[in-house]
């Protein structure tokens, strides 16, 4: 059953101007359907619009790797990179960032910003090292 409009009626719809749905009053009715309406609360008028269906709910994407058949992804909390990490690191411990430290070539740390990092190459007081974001030039004693 469709519903009857007619003009001087009232009708909760949208209002562009205030943000939200307040109460409207119908103004003109083309074909049986509002045409114009006149807002309640800050008197603008416009057209009537009606109320959107609910949206479907999407199915869940699957990545790529698993359509094609790919190795299943671990569901651990630990990225890949950091996997590498620390299988490259060996069991070596990692010591916190100071600029009052001296930092040798191989050398793991922990920088506040930048997290893991390998020491690659020293240069008198500066000192390369290779983070998740890429190669950082940083001070050493």
């Amino acid at each position: 059953m469709s519903k009857i409009y007619y003009a001087g009626q009232d009708v909760d719809a949208p209002c562009g101007r205030c943000g939200g749905e307040t109460r409207h009053q119908i103004l003109t009715v083309t074909n049986g359907v509002p045409d114009k309406l006149i807002c309640g609360n800050c008197r603008s008028v416009h057209k009537f619009r009606a109320a959107r269906p609910a949206p479907e709910p999407r199915a869940p994407r699957i990545p790529a790797t698993a359509k094609a058949g790919g190795p299943p992804r671990s569901g651990g909390s630990t990225s890949l990179y950091q996997q590498l990490v620390a299988q490259e690191q060996g069991g070596g411990q990692s010591r916190p960032y100071a600029v009052s430290e001296r930092w040798e070539e191989g050398a793991w740390m922990d920088h506040p910003s930048f997290g893991l990092g390998r020491v690659q190459r020293r240069l008198g007081r500066k000192v390369d090292v290779l983070f998740k974001d890429g190669l950082k030039t940083l001070v050493s004693a």
